[in-house]
């Protein structure tokens, strides 16, 4: 059934009243007195990508709503008797169309932003990647359109899809790397192998690259280095890597010193001095608490290793030189020297050793 002009425009203002747009409004405080009150606590990254979403799409539900507004008094002063050409038909049927269109992005974005407010909630400390609210709007926004195509035009969708088939297959090949990075970070949010704010190591062949996870999108995941470098890895490089996970939001990093004794030394003395000193380093976890262990026994040492726990991983230089600054002051304090190698080589036939260099 084909139909006219006059038809689609009573179809329309079917989904644009004042009364829709009191509810989304509603619905927009409603949310916004959430956030307050319950999202105080995330990190300022999020607010401010949250407070970006408010406002956009508040700016759509108040142009939308003024439109709405005007075609409500339009229709109660003259009754649309306006309409008696073609050409105020027609464009009065695109002021219309602008205004749904207005109304159904505020709604989607608020759709959005309530999403949003769920994973925001439900992970307050852990990141949220970007790709989980992009798969959630997209899939939406397609669910609205489809509805709104199928009430005011009467598309027939099942046809068009069909005729399309030819389109699909050579638009699915030419966007196939595309494609294959969306199911491949889709993959990765199932298997869920790290989050945002983790540190990792992803090796792929012969290359390798370590850092923190700073956002996972529909085609890329993006890692910030040691040195503050950005690297943007394809979705589909990151599924086929091997991943070597350094730390998460929950648990604190264990983190180790190597420290070799010449044979003779006092060893109880010298762990209760190394766990003493690192007891007072206040960058250090206190649980588990550091400790100082005999690792190993050799023909020219006696190794010592210290255990501590860091909650920041991209400090764990600047931490581990503090650690080895504090050790090495208080042995030098105490009087105790690390071993130095003994290497015996032979002249004329007889074994040698040479005297250490002071």
């Amino acid at each position: 059934m084909k139909l006219t002009l006059v038809d689609q425009i009573e179809r329309v203002q079917a989904f644009i009243r004042v009364e829709y747009s009191l509810i989304l409004w509603v619905s927009w405080i409603a949310g916004l007195v959430f956030y307050k009150l319950y999202l105080k606590q995330i990190s300022e990254k999020r607010h401010d990508s949250q407070k970006i979403r408010f406002r956009n799409t508040a700016v759509f539900l108040l142009a939308g709503t003024v439109l709405i507004v005007l075609d409500w008094i339009l229709e109660i002063y003259s009754g649309f008797e306006f309409l008696n050409t073609s050409f105020v038909t027609k464009a009065y049927s695109l002021f219309l169309v602008v205004t749904l269109t207005l109304m159904t992005i505020a709604f989607v974005r608020l759709a959005q932003i309530y999403a949003y407010l769920y994973l925001f909630f439900m992970n307050m400390k852990v990141g949220v990647p970007r790709l989980l609210a992009n798969i959630f709007t997209f899939g939406f926004s397609l669910i609205v359109l489809i509805y709104l195509l199928s009430e005011i035009f009467s598309v027939n969708l099942p046809t068009m899809i069909a005729t399309s088939a030819v389109f699909s297959i050579v638009l699915g090949l030419a966007l196939q790397d595309t494609l294959g990075n969306l199911f491949s970070g889709v993959a990765i949010q199932i298997g869920n192998p790290f989050s945002i704010g983790d540190w990792v190591e992803i090796q792929n062949g012969s290359n390798r690259w370590a850092g923190q996870i700073q956002e996972i999108t529909w085609r890329a995941t993006f890692i910030l280095t040691f040195s503050n470098e950005w690297i943007m890895l394809p979705n589909k490089v990151v599924a086929q890597s091997q991943i070597l996970i350094y730390s998460n939001n929950v648990k604190a990093v264990r983190h180790s010193q190597t420290f070799r004794f010449d044979y003779g030394v006092d060893t109880e003395h010298i762990k209760e001095l190394l766990q003493g000193i690192m007891i007072k380093i206040p960058d250090l976890v206190a649980d588990p608490a550091p400790r100082a262990l005999i690792t190993e026994t050799a023909e020219s040492w006696v190794t010592i290793k210290v255990f501590y726990s860091v909650e920041d991983f991209s400090r764990k230089y600047s931490i581990g030189d503090r650690v080895m600054t504090e050790i090495l002051a208080a042995l030098k304090q105490e009087r105790i020297s690390l071993a130095t190698p003994k290497i015996t080589y032979l002249t004329n036939g007889s074994e040698k050793t040479p005297e250490p260099v002071c």
